[in-house]
Order: structure tokens, then sequence, then C-alpha cells
């Protein structure tokens, strides 16, 4: 049997060996995971505040046909409008908070250089260049410019101040999707939010 002496360099050699090999790996982990976080970080803070202030106009963090999806508000046409078409009475009451949820955005300096427009879209099946697609595509546009003026007539300040930053838009979409069944207000990030992600990335470019 050898003695004790050698083994034990050995296995303090071993260990020598294997934390340099996991250090130079948490290393190389590091180095691809803070670009990586701060590459998202602009982005997930403005989802924060979005998120932040819907839960402060709903009092809730989810709804049953609303929900946040990064920086999109989805919303399902039947909150808003009964099988005819026609704007149900309890409508108002939603549109009333969204439109307090975008004023509150717009009202802070800082999130409002990080947004380029508000896009309120809804989605029509497209089956190419037929009557009935120019049809329904007409109805959705019509539906997209009332829930603008609605959220402009709930809260006054929001068209006075800030009606540029807002577009009412028909989008087709593969009719499989079922997105004809969504309101979607999607927040279009502006050029800044882009500057500050580069100026996070800056100090690794080095």
């Amino acid at each position: 049997m050898p003695s004790a002496g050698p083994i034990f360099s050995i296995m303090l050699i071993g260990l020598v060996l294997l934390s340099a090999l996991l250090y130079y790996r948490a290393v190389k982990i590091q180095r691809f995971l803070e670009p990586a976080l701060a590459l998202s970080q602009p982005r997930n803070e403005f989802t924060k505040s979005i998120n932040s202030i819907f839960e402060k106009e709903f009092k809730t963090k989810s709804i049953n046909g609303l929900k946040i999806r990064m920086s999109s508000i989805l919303m399902e046409k039947s909150l808003l409008f009964s099988e005819d078409g026609a704007p149900k009475a309890s409508a108002r009451d939603d549109l009333q908070k969204l439109a307090r949820i975008f004023l509150s955005l717009m009202k802070d300096d800082h999130t409002r250089s990080e947004i380029s427009q508000v896009l309120i879209i809804g989605h029509y099946p497209s089956y190419g260049a037929t009557g009935a697609t120019i049809l329904e595509r007409m109805k959705v546009q019509r539906m997209a410019g009332f829930i603008q003026d609605a959220l402009f007539q709930l809260e006054p300040e929001l068209a006075i101040r800030y009606a540029t930053y807002f577009v009412g838009a028909a989008q087709p979409s593969d009719p499989r999707e079922k997105k004809s069944e969504v309101v979607e207000f999607r927040i279009v990030p502006s050029e800044f939010l882009h500057i500050e992600v580069l100026e996070k990335l800056e100090k690794y470019a080095d």
C-alpha cells in the first residue's frame, strides 16, 4: 500500500485542478449572462411598470379575458362587444381603467420617452384579396377606431396631450390562429429604449 502522504498530495492537486476548472467555467457563464441580463433589463423594467399600473387599476394581477404579454395588453372582444357587434354597457368600466393606465404611462416623462406608439389592433382573418376579406378589414378598422375614440372620451387629457401616440389599426391574421377574438393594445418601444440597451452593453464591448 502506498503511504498516505502521496495520496493526500494527489487529492489536493485534483481538488485544485477541479476548482480551477469550475472557476473558469463560472467566469465564462458570467461573461455570457451579464450581457444577456443587460440586454433584457430595460425591457423588463418597462414591462414591470406596465404590470404595476395594471394591478393598481384592476386591483388584481389577472382578469379573465384580459392579460399582459410583454409590452402588449390583450383583451378578448367578448368583454367589449356582444355577438351582434354592439358595445356592452359593462365595457365602459374596463375601457376607463385602460385609459387611466395609458394616461399614467404617458404622464411619466421617462416612460413616455420609451414609447413610440400605442397601437390599438383588431385582427381579422385573411383569405386573400377577396371581397369578404376587405369587408372584414373595414369592419375591424371601425372597431379599432371606436375603441380609440372611447379611450379619448373617457380620459379627455389622453386626447388633448397624447393623441398623436395612438393609432387604431386592422391587422390580417391566419384564420387558424383565431386572433380575431382578441383586441391588442401594443406599446411600441421608442429608439430611447434601444439606446438604453446599447448603453448597458457598452461596457462589454471592450
